[in-house]
């Protein structure tokens, strides 16, 4: 009862602002498709930051001169980074991994 009570106080804690750290019960990633929430590695990161991550990401790639290769490679990391968080939103059910 007393990791489910220190779980349930950290995940209140990180929802209110105290940090972006909490420690879950969640010890493995996972994706909660109803909530657009995601947990990995102890973070547990909102359908908001998930928007703004793609947001950002999309602005990154267009600065990116596609006539020069190091700017291609890395038009090509952020596009990466894109369609792999689309996926994940994608996704019906909750989605873990290892």
């Amino acid at each position: 009862m007393g990791d489910t009570r220190t779980d349930l106080i950290n995940q209140l804690a990180a929802s209110m602002g105290a940090g972006d750290y909490a420690k879950t019960r969640f010890e493995e990633s996972r994706y909660d498709a109803d909530t657009g929430t995601l947990y990995c590695d102890g973070y547990v990161i909102s359908k908001t930051v998930i928007d703004e991550a793609i947001q950002h990401f999309n602005l990154m790639q267009k600065k990116c001169d596609m006539n020069d290769p190091a700017s291609r490679h890395m038009a090509m990391i952020y596009k990466t980074a894109i369609e792999g968080i689309k996926r994940l939103k994608e996704s019906k059910s909750d989605t873990t991994s290892k």
